[in-house]
């Protein structure tokens, strides 16, 4: 058996399988659009897993101050001084940075301006071991009482630690007549921040 194309007449054309080409970009476009909206490869290279609990429990700053002994029973004259103690405890549960500066001061006098009198003064910081140590002329942190400040950080106090300080309060040896009989209160407050481990 052989063949034979006619050669007049209408013959039809192969038809193309038109088809192919748009369900061929559908499935291109379908898979491109599910890539790159999963993210891509990121659940092949994902892991998760989980830690024991734990618990975080902040501490405490708890300071105690006992307050200042009596430091009017000595009057002042120039060149001399009277002292005070104080101490602190820290009853915390973390250590504390110990900052102490003048925060009220108060003069009773009317002949003269405040700071005619506080420029004649001089306060000063001295830790001792006890109490019965304190006596003028130990040193330690000094400043005019206006300018009192010892800065965050003077000391560390443990926890479950104790400090007494002396503080001293001292007439220049050049002060004038003037200031004679003047009275100067003044508040220190003491301040305990916490140390970071």
């Amino acid at each position: 058996m052989t063949r034979t194309t006619p050669t007049t007449g209408r013959h039809r054309a192969p038809r193309r399988r038109r088809w192919a080409w748009p369900l061929g970009l559908g499935l291109v476009l379908a898979v491109a659009a599910a890539v790159v909206g999963s993210g891509g490869t990121y659940a092949l290279w994902n892991s998760t897993s989980e830690t024991p609990a734990s618990t975080v429990r902040s501490g405490t700053a708890a300071l105690a101050v006992a307050p200042l002994t009596a430091m009017y029973r000595t009057p002042l004259a120039p060149g001399r001084s009277t002292t005070g103690t104080f101490s602190v405890r820290n009853s915390g549960s973390v250590p504390l940075a110990i900052r102490m500066q003048v925060t009220t001061l108060h003069v009773a006098y009317a002949s003269v301006p405040d700071s005619a009198v506080l420029d004649e003064l001089t306060l000063r910081l001295a830790p001792v071991a006890r109490a019965a140590d304190c006596r003028p002329g130990l040193g330690g942190y000094a400043a005019r009482p206006a300018a009192f400040d010892t800065g965050s950080g003077h000391f560390t106090l443990p926890i479950g630690a104790s400090a007494t300080g002396c503080l001293e309060m001292v007439l220049d040896a050049d002060a004038p007549q003037t200031v004679s009989g003047a009275v100067t209160d003044f508040t220190v407050t003491i301040t305990g921040t916490q140390v970071a481990p």
